[in-house]
């Protein structure tokens, strides 16, 4: 897998600008698919732990991790950990990620 176009964007994120980590993270899924985004944070959050691979997928992501960092690498692993940013806003079990509020449910005193 090729790194080199995602070290550009990875320099925006360290940079502190409009592009954050959860801009990455998108870019990343809208590329690469959710699956294979997937993988590539997994493999970051390897690297976060401390606890890189040797496949040739971990060694491709290793200058991206280098270039965004411990801490907006660990963001990146995040962002896919939560299921809001599922494609289709459902878990894997099926059930939406929260309940829609319903207006006219009584409202309870505190």
């Amino acid at each position: 897998m090729d790194m080199k176009p995602w070290l550009g964007l990875a320099d925006r994120v360290r940079a502190e600008g409009a592009y954050g980590y959860a801009d990455f993270a998108r870019d990343l899924a809208r590329q690469l698919t959710w699956h294979g985004a997937l993988d590539v944070a997994t493999v970051l959050r390897s690297y976060v732990y401390g606890q890189p691979g040797g496949s040739e997928l971990h060694k491709a992501v290793e200058p991206l991790y280098r270039r965004l960092g411990w801490e907006q690498a660990a963001l990146v692993a995040c962002w896919f950990r939560d299921a809001r940013n599922r494609p289709g806003q459902r878990r894997p079990g099926g059930w939406p990620v929260a309940a829609p509020a319903d207006p006219q449910a009584p409202k309870i005193a505190a």
